[in-house]
């Protein structure tokens, strides 16, 4: 069977995992991606090494693998570009990654080097016009056809034993090994069926802590105490349905009381489902609840009630009475209109959180990419993607 991989190669003390699941998410933002999977192994015979096998799951659209890893890793917003861009946020910078995408379906042997600076790229494919070979940087792009000799009465192991030589120096492969000081594509073969771990691809982790931190962002960046206001006691159950454990999380670090926003009101949003002007429930709204006309149905399906959303961006009449709610899982949020109309909100709760705390911000380059991902994989989740 012929095997088609794309891997990224990189120090386990530059690149934490988080980096690479971070990163793969923004990268992945825009692509019809269901269920990404990232792999990582350690690389027999390049000591130091750690090599991150990235495949679709499923290509959308039900198209080819290959034709997916050539078009995600060379766009502009790569995945390596993106992890780099994580790591450096996470208190990582100046990693250098290295990247390969192989098949032996057909010629296809593309490796990189990425820096913060640029990147290098050498390759060996087969074109629209044959072979082709090619070296690439950002201020430079050489392309040459690869020229094959042979009688005409070559055998078929003549003509692939000729192929391999022309095209060994040309090979993205070639030139990591180059770069490593050991053979990569025996090594990444090796890893490839010996993977140590899976690493979630995700734009924010889920969990009580990692939303903790979340709100902690969001105060840090609209300068509000972390845990002002909140309630000494845990948030009451509402119908019957016992708040997750990432909201309990939410409601103990969340600022209840700034006095210079007193409001407490987030206006002009628009993240998937959710648009307009959204303010968290206090605990007298959550146990109002208890008397909520139609909150029957949204209780019935294990929804938690945590903030409400107004504005012209949904209309009038009863939209002006939508609550977004949290499921059960604590982690996927709904918009329910009437209490029995709902609809996936697109953001997780802790996407939903970062969206704001980013929203607030002077974002970098890096934090406007991260932010555009949100929005993109918010929007793909609210229409069923």
């Amino acid at each position: 069977m012929a095997t088609t991989f794309a891997a990224l190669i990189f120090r386990p003390a530059d690149i934490p995992d988080r980096a690479l699941s971070q990163g793969f998410a923004v990268a992945l933002g825009g692509w019809g991606v269901a269920s990404p999977r990232l792999f990582v192994a350690p690389l027999p015979g390049v000591p130091g090494y750690c090599a991150a096998y990235y495949a679709s799951g499923e290509p959308a659209g039900g198209g080819d693998e290959l034709d997916h890893l050539v078009e995600l890793f060379e766009d502009e917003l790569s995945p390596p570009v993106a992890v780099l861009d994580a790591a450096a946020e996470l208190d990582h910078p100046g990693a250098t990654i290295f990247v390969l995408v192989f098949s032996e379906e057909v010629v296809h042997d593309d490796g990189w080097r990425f820096e913060a600076s640029g990147f290098v790229r050498h390759f060996a494919r087969e074109g629209e016009d044959g072979l082709e070979a090619g070296v690439e940087t950002p201020d430079r792009s050489d392309l040459v056809a690869v020229d094959i000799d042979l009688p005409d009465a070559a055998t078929a192991q003549e003509e692939r034993d000729a192929t391999d030589r022309a095209i060994r120096p040309h090979r993205g492969s070639t030139f990591l090994s180059a770069e490593l000081g050991a053979p990569v594509l025996g090594a990444l073969m090796g890893g490839l069926f010996a993977p140590e771990r899976r690493v979630e691809v995700r734009l924010v982790e889920p969990g009580p802590g990692p939303i903790a931190d979340e709100v902690k962002r969001l105060n840090r960046v609209l300068r509000r105490e972390d845990g002002r206001g909140a309630p000494a006691a845990p948030p009451p159950p509402v119908r019957g349905v016992a708040p997750p454990a990432t909201y309990a999380a939410f409601a103990r670090a969340y600022d209840w009381a700034d006095p210079a926003d007193p409001e407490d009101l987030y206006r002009e949003l628009a993240i998937g489902a959710v648009e307009g002007t959204l303010r968290f429930l206090r605990e007298d709204e959550l146990r109002s609840h208890e008397r909520e006309p139609g909150w029957d149905a949204a209780a019935a399906r294990q929804l938690y009630p945590i903030a409400r959303l107004s504005g012209s961006a949904l209309g009038g009449g009863a939209a002006q009475r939508a609550i977004v709610a949290l499921e059960a899982d604590g982690e996927q949020l709904w918009v329910v209109r009437g209490g029995t109309s709902a609809a996936p909100a697109g953001p997780t709760f802790g996407e939903f959180l970062r969206y704001l705390a980013l929203g607030w911000s002077r974002r970098s380059d890096a934090e406007e990419d991260l932010i555009g991902a949100l929005m993109l994989r918010a929007r793909l989740r609210s229409l069923g993607g």
